[in-house]
């Protein structure tokens, strides 16, 4: 899959600005998506700091940015703790959520989730999940 106008974060200033990120913290997004509150915190770290992200929906995998900063896990951010565990990170100085859905699902017709495409509604985020049929 090629890289894509994933979806352009509203208030993304303000959002991260609320983070007070340093730069030498740990900070998570646990909604990764099309990276681009990834990418402000990143350009606010110094060599020191830390960003781990998480998605469960692998089409947010094209959006991976090329950091030695950043790790992307593509899991539910449920799994944070185990995650971060793994990874030898005990603290975090700051997580970032920005739940809701995205541009890329709503207008991608096979991810089923808009009436506007003659397609299967599906609406999992992530599609290796099991589709529950009544």
């Amino acid at each position: 899959m090629e890289l894509m106008e994933y979806h352009k974060p509203v208030l993304l200033t303000e959002t991260v600005d609320g983070l007070n990120v340093k730069p030498d913290g740990i900070y998570v997004d646990v909604t990764f998506g099309g990276g681009g509150h990834s990418k402000e915190i990143l350009n606010r770290l110094g060599e020191e700091g830390r960003l781990v992200a998480f998605d469960q929906d692998e089409d947010s995998l094209v959006n991976q940015i090329n950091d030695s900063r950043f790790l992307l896990i593509n899991e539910n951010f449920r799994y944070l703790k185990q995650f971060l565990k793994f990874n030898n990170v005990s603290k975090v100085d700051g997580i970032l959520g920005d739940f809701g859905v995205s541009s890329h699902q709503f207008n991608v017709a096979e991810r089923g989730f808009s009436t506007r495409f003659e397609a299967e509604l599906d609406m999992r985020m992530n599609k290796k999940s099991v589709l529950l049929g009544f």
